[in-house]
């Protein structure tokens, strides 16, 4: 008999595991039961009695069965189910399906059950005080909760562990620690990229964004763009602001008097652009860029030709009716787009931490990351999987691995200088900036008053 190639091997090998787990799970075999003898495993599935021995040692970490010597192997005692206390944030349901993932984790542990806690988005103190009182076993942690919890000098409340070979060094580095671990260990990423609907740009005979496009070549498409009952461009101000100072090479400094400026008084040129872009008749929906309008909605219902996006987004974009692609940001200055990033952390003051990692390795495993590669947009942290795996969804972007190119621009906020509560401060200051209430001598000083403890709303020009 030929001998089976790799691929046949490990689909023969995953259908035993599967196929006694469940039997495990499901009653089929009790508590004390043996299982059939290798030799009979070995011959219903085609395998190795080596290769049985494989698949049943993965059942043994798994505490499902126990090896006796000249015995045999037995299903082994259910042990008392643990119940763990996982948050996350709400849109994991469309990055990850992560309900299905519980799912998964649930049918392989059948003694750990996954109770799901929806957590705010701008909360981090919140989550913090429920670690810190051990109400959360397992949580997500995007990289501003994490630069919370660092701040806080709180990272003592996450389970630090060695930095994961197979993860992107970059989403290592995101979250590490001075002891050289990592407090949150890196699950999913996106840079934000242009997303653009490639039949509008046919339409007017305009080339599609390349690697060489800044914010004017885009101002000069966004004008050719807009029509009646379509704009040109979309984002939320209120979330992709920094990368314009990014961009422009902004760091804020205090001077003696602990009021905040930029080093460079010119670096904020590009928010003026910016400004002067979005107020152009046509090519901006200004009024509804500081609520909770979805960019995605309004590009899939075609009432805009290009928005700011992330690849978790993209998720949205799966049965659009029309084609799209993306490209990278304009640039400025520089290329730097801002590099968003979800890890898991396991609490220290867990009372279920060996459950808690257990539901974490597996999150993290590269048999998960193969799902949400496969079924979404999203990227995972392992750099195998996400570099060799291709999503198999319709309607797919071209230049979908762009992603890779654009490693060298990658950015986080925390270039900017500013701790996280500034930089919510500064978001809130440039609605006024955005909206012409005030120019940029104008937002530094209501910016440096509100984080004086001022309450001034409005500001002269």
């Amino acid at each position: 008999m030929a001998k089976p190639d790799r691929n046949t091997f490990q689909n023969r090998l995953n259908e035993l595991m599967m196929t006694l787990r469940q039997a495990i799970h499901r009653g089929t075999y009790q508590p004390g039961d043996f299982l059939p003898a290798e030799t009979a495993l070995a011959e219903q599935f085609h395998l190795s009695k080596n290769s049985v021995r494989i698949a049943l040692d993965k059942l043994l970490e798994e505490g499902l069965i126990v090896k006796l010597p000249r015995v045999g192997t037995q299903v082994a005692p259910r042990p008392q189910r643990t119940v763990l206390r996982f948050g996350f944030y709400p849109s994991l349901y469309e990055e990850t399906d992560i309900s299905r993932l519980i799912e998964l984790f649930e049918e392989r542990y059948p003694h750990i059950s996954v109770k799901p806690l929806e957590l705010p988005y701008t909360r981090a103190d919140s989550i913090k005080l429920w670690v810190e009182h051990g109400i959360l076993d397992v949580m997500t942690l995007n990289f501003n909760d994490y630069l919370h919890f660092r701040e806080k000098d709180s990272l003592h409340l996450l389970e630090g562990v060695p930095p994961d070979p197979e993860t992107y060094p970059f989403l290592n580095d995101m979250f590490a620690t001075a002891e050289g671990k990592v407090a949150v260990r890196p699950f999913i990423f996106s840079p934000v990229v242009l997303c653009y609907n490639k039949e509008h740009f046919r339409q007017q005979r305009l080339f599609e964004p390349d690697s060489s496009w800044d914010w004017r070549d885009l101002h000069e498409a966004l004008r050719k763009l807009k029509a009646p009952n379509r704009f040109g461009l979309f984002f939320q101000l209120t979330n992709r602001w920094p990368i314009f100072l990014l961009q422009n090479g902004v760091r804020f400094e205090r001077d003696e008097e602990g009021f905040f400026s930029p080093a460079d008084p010119g670096m904020l040129s590009t928010l003026r652009y910016i400004r002067d872009l979005i107020h152009e008749d046509g090519l901006f929906p200004l009024v509804m860029s500081f609520g909770e309008h979805n960019a995605e909605q309004l590009f899939k219902q075609q009432k805009v030709s290009v928005i700011l996006t992330t690849y978790f987004r993209l998720n949205q974009l799966a049965d659009a009716d029309f084609p799209f692609d993306i490209a990278q940001v304009p640039q400025s200055k520089s290329r730097e787009t801002l590099l968003l990033s979800t890890g898991i952390a396991v609490g220290a003051m867990s009372p279920n931490k060996e459950a808690a990692a257990c539901f974490a390795d597996f999150l993290l495993s590269e048999q998960v990351h193969t799902l949400i590669r496969r079924h979404s947009f999203s990227l995972p942290s392992n750099k195998r999987v996400t570099e060799t795996v291709s999503p198999e969804l319709p309607n797919k972007p071209s230049r979908l691995e762009l992603h890779r190119e654009m490693i060298p621009n990658y950015a986080t906020h925390e270039r900017l200088q500013l701790s996280t509560r500034e930089l919510h401060v500064f978001g809130e200051c440039l609605e006024q900036y955005f909206s012409e209430l005030v120019d940029e001598e104008g937002l530094m000083r209501l910016f440096n008053k509100q984080l004086s403890g001022g309450t001034e709303l409005l500001s002269s020009r």
